[in-house]
């Protein structure tokens, strides 16, 4: 039987309309994820990348399990962004609890016979897939070689990954000794939330690192610790005269509330440097977004992170330095903080 996909959206929708009331939809989703496999994926995917749930979708979950790519058109970059991903990877592992280590299976290195390894750019999304949705260290045994590994944006990933889930000093003070600053980046942010003596001694080394994403994260890691004197180190950090270490503090103030870190972005949003100026940006409308702060993961995007958002934040603003700006209004935000 032939299938054109407009007629595969519709039947299929309808009979996700009825899924509960007519006991025969169940039976026509089966029969056209077998008659029509390819195009019955294609138009289920979309669904379930939405925030609805239902007995329904549960059912298309089961149902697409079974397809052998599916694992690949998941962390595709082509296929989606970030959050979708990570949405798509939680409907799945809600009806295959061992879902996150079949992925992580499929990351370099420990691919298994018949099993074909991810590539770059899929490897790291799939390490930002797990490390959103697979808690405690089970994933440890899987990817603890993968901070070693020949790719760099991955082995910063990785870094952060294992690190995160250790959170020990010692093994955090052996990834600073790595020549890429990537890796140190992630290694300094991994241990945000750890207040022990060697964890706060390390970050307070880090504070004043030749590298900005160094220093960045171990600023931050050092506020969330307590200490009140690592928001005027980034507020002085902001207002020095190299690109990058403005750009940090750029993100940086982001991650802080009060009014003086408020004004201080509003004032970056004219900085000379384009760059500087679309991260400050940014950070300003992050900032208007009602949001939980958890310690340990305090921040949407890490100073590693941060230049790699840089261009899209970019884009958004146009003003030139000494032009009049937009700048967001701030009445009505809320912020929660939940510590632990």
């Amino acid at each position: 039987m032939g299938f054109e996909k407009r007629v595969v959206e519709r039947l299929l929708q309808r009979a996700l309309d009825e899924f509960d009331s007519n006991p025969m939809a169940l039976q026509f989703i089966r029969r056209l994820s077998i008659e029509a496999s390819e195009l019955f994926f294609d138009t289920a995917l979309p669904h379930l990348k939405g925030h609805h749930q239902s007995n329904a979708h549960r059912m298309l979950a089961i149902l697409m399990m079974k397809r052998d790519s599916l694992v690949d058109e998941i962390v595709s970059p082509v296929n989606g962004g970030r959050e979708d991903a990570i949405r798509l990877f939680r409907r799945f592992a809600a009806v295959d609890p061992s879902f996150d280590v079949k992925l992580a299976r499929r990351l370099p290195g420990r691919s298994y016979i018949g099993e074909e390894a991810l590539d770059g750019p899929s490897a790291a999304r799939a390490l930002d897939v797990l490390d959103e949705t697979s808690r405690g260290r089970r994933l440890l045994p899987i990817v603890g070689h993968l901070p070693n590994c020949g790719d760099s944006k991955l082995s910063a990933k990785a870094t952060l990954f294992v690190g995160k889930r250790v959170q020990n000093p010692v093994w955090t003070a052996k990834q600073l000794k790595r020549p890429d600053q990537r890796v140190r980046a992630s290694a300094v942010e991994s241990l945000w939330g750890l207040d022990v003596p060697a964890a706060l001694k390390l970050l307070d080394d880090c504070s004043v690192d030749r590298n900005n994403r160094v220093a960045g994260n171990a600023l931050i890691g050092l506020h969330i610790a307590g200490r009140p004197d690592a928001a005027n180190e980034i507020l002085a950090m902001s207002r020095v005269g190299a690109d990058g270490r403005r750009l940090t503090a750029a993100w940086a103030l982001g991650q802080m509330t009060g009014d003086v870190y408020l004004e201080r972005l509003t004032e970056m949003v004219r900085d000379e440097n384009p760059q500087v100026r679309g991260m400050a940006l940014r950070s300003l409308l992050a900032l208007r977004k009602p949001r939980t702060v958890e310690i340990g993961g305090v921040s949407e995007v890490s100073a590693s992170k941060a230049a790699e958002s840089v261009e899209s934040a970019s884009e958004v603003l146009s003003v030139k330095s000494g032009e009049p700006a937009f700048v967001p209004s701030f009445s009505g935000a809320t912020y929660t903080v939940r510590r632990g």
